[in-house]
Order: structure tokens, then sequence, then C-alpha cells
């Protein structure tokens, strides 16, 4: 994996971390969970370069942005507003850790 991805997977974490606690502090525990098996997919990525930790992270960008969604939603926020912010908070990380593993694709296991 080069410089580049692996310093990119390194801001994603932490910042994966930091939504975490916030999350879990204001009590969204489902959002806090999901975030939580994220990390440990970044982990897996980063740390063992497992294809695997790639799937896992979208997995987790869906299952976080129908959460998230549905959160917004019921919290009062528009449907299309919070559609498009879960839609950005959801696919920023794997869309971007996809682009810089693709070119490096076959050498992952």
């Amino acid at each position: 994996m080069n410089k580049a991805s692996k310093i990119w997977l390194v801001i994603a974490l932490v910042l994966c971390v930091c939504t975490t606690a916030m999350n879990a502090m204001e009590g969204r525990l489902l959002s806090a969970g999901i975030a939580v098996v994220s990390i440990v997919c970044m982990c897996l990525l980063l740390f063992t370069k497992k294809k695997a930790g790639f799937y896992g992270m979208c997995l987790c960008a869906v299952a976080s942005f129908v959460v998230g969604s549905a959160q917004s939603i019921q919290a009062g926020t528009g449907v299309l507003l919070s559609v498009v912010m879960s839609l950005i908070g959801s696919a920023l990380v794997p869309g971007i850790t996809g682009l810089l593993i693709k070119s490096q694709w076959a050498q992952l296991k």
C-alpha cells in the first residue's frame, strides 16, 4: 500500500473514532456500533492489507447511510436533506479510500 493510502486511512481512522465518540455521547448507539465495526475494517485494511477490510467499510457505509437517514428524518430534518447529508457522510471515506487503493487492488490479500 502506498504512502498516500496509508496517510488517508490514518486520517479516516481518527475521524471515525471522533464520530464514534460523538455518536455514543449523544445516545446514538446503533450509529456508534456501526462505526466501531467500520474502525475494525479500516484497521484490517491498513495493517493487514486485506480486501475484506475495504468490503467491510463499504457495508458499514451502507448501514450508516440507512441509519443516519432514518435518525435525521426522525429528528425533524427534511427527507431530501437527510438523505443528502447521510450520503455525503457515508460515501466520503470509502469513496476516497477506493480511489486511493484502486491501483494497488491486486497487491491486497
